[in-house]
């Protein structure tokens, strides 16, 4: 079954509503169903944008494969309709998965984790080093 067909409750959010919020703890995974979803991450004091979602984009689910917290902020960009699994749903189907294979996809998890991490944070550097150069 896909995450489409389990994402059975639908919300709606205006523009720059908070979906989900970087460091709470994870308790559903969300799918695009219309509009667009901004994914943010904080460096020191900074707010970076690591990237944008749309229509058919499932979020959220990292944190459920890793028992984790959220891992970064998703705000609406315009009206946009998500619809969401729960974590026991998640959890059902994610069991049916074979043993080996969910500690594959649970060390990818925590892997990407640790990439968006540190590629954001590089990301933050250069862009601190492009505001102190000064030109010649």
């Amino acid at each position: 079954m896909s995450l489409l067909q389990e994402a059975s409750i639908v919300q709606r959010f205006s523009d720059g509503e908070v979906i989900i919020s970087e460091g709470i703890i994870s308790n559903n995974a969300y799918i695009v169903l219309s509009g667009k979803v901004r994914i943010t991450k904080k460096v020191d004091k900074k707010t970076v944008v690591i990237g944008t979602l749309q229509a058919g984009d499932v979020f959220g689910e990292m944190g459920l494969i890793a028992s984790t917290v959220r891992s970064a902020t998703v705000s609406a960009i315009g009206d946009v309709s998500v619809g969401f699994i729960d974590k026991e749903k998640f959890d059902e189907m994610l069991n049916l998965l074979p043993d080996d294979l969910r500690a594959i996809i649970n060390a990818l998890v925590l892997r990407l984790r640790s990439t968006t991490d540190m590629l954001t944070k590089i990301g933050s550097e250069l862009e601190n080093t492009r505001k102190n150069l000064k030109p010649f």
